[in-house]
């Protein structure tokens, strides 16, 4: 799963923030007690973070799948094909789709064009072939 640029941007300037919140806490704390706080309390900080990335991850692998599920249940039945065998791999060479599917060349290609149009998927020319790869 690709992270977006600005999922990663928002990511960063989070924890820049969290920093930031720390020292101005760490500035009050030592004006109350005459000490810094104490390093445990950045370690069950990083921890608490680090699940939290890690349930958001999982949830939205979860969103995902649930939200191909639906768009197959939309898509006409040859171009459903395709999608589900690049939901097995998550990007696949157009002649191994071709060899798959059972479809023609120019028909695979056709699919592949209209699923790049709707955003669906991405085409990179690979070759004599094209990587096709899932974008949402």
């Amino acid at each position: 799963m690709e992270v977006s640029e600005t999922r990663l941007a928002v990511a960063i300037i989070a924890v820049f923030g969290l920093g930031i919140m720390f020292s101005i806490l760490n500035g009050y704390y030592m004006a109350d007690t005459g000490s810094s706080i104490p390093l445990m309390v950045y370690g069950m900080t990083a921890v608490a973070m680090g699940v939290g990335a890690l349930i958001v991850l999982l949830f939205q692998w979860r969103i995902n799948r649930k939200q191909f599920q639906r768009l197959l249940g939309v898509l006409p039945e040859d171009e459903r094909l395709v999608v589900e065998l690049l939901l097995e791999d998550g990007r696949l060479e157009q002649t191994y789709i071709v060899a798959e599917s059972g479809l023609s060349k120019v028909k695979v290609s056709r699919i592949l064009s209209r699923l790049e149009g709707r955003g669906i998927v991405e085409k990179k020319p690979l070759g004599n072939t094209n990587l096709v790869k899932l974008k949402v």
